[in-house]
């Protein structure tokens, strides 16, 4: 045997159309799976957050009418006689100006939180910008 003789470099492999077709489909469908779990975990933080916001109002519309019924009575109560009708007014009104303004609480609130799946569409958007940059 010569020495001289180098050996023919190694060739390189067959492109294989049916493998990278299989490696493809692969990816896509892990990044589907990814995609939809992370939507279920979202919808179920979702639900999870409607569900406590619900419960936190439903006590607190309960227990705050009970202490509206129970001051006013106590209140009016404990007014002389003449005084009963102001001390009513004056009670009705600081009333009305703490609705209000729980509303406006209430509705700041609900606009600071973001929309529902925001993750989700957050990556959709990346993967779709991803692929549109392949191009």
């Amino acid at each position: 045997m010569n020495t001289d003789e180098q050996a023919p470099p190694p060739s390189a492999p067959p492109f294989q159309l049916l493998g990278s077709l299989r490696r493809m489909a692969e990816t896509l469908l892990g990044t589907f799976q990814n995609r939809v779990e992370l939507f279920a975990v979202e919808l179920q933080e979702e639900k999870t957050w409607l569900i406590a916001t619900l419960l936190w109002a439903a006590a607190c519309v309960f227990f705050c009418g009970l202490a509206i019924v129970f001051t006013v009575g106590a209140i009016v109560y404990l007014a002389p006689e003449p005084a009963r009708g102001w001390v009513l007014v004056g009670v009705s009104l600081l009333f009305i100006a703490l609705a209000a303004r729980t509303v406006i609480g209430l509705r700041r609130s609900l606009q600071e939180k973001p929309p529902p799946l925001a993750d989700t569409i957050g990556e959709l958007k990346k993967d779709l910008n991803w692929i549109q940059s392949q191009d």
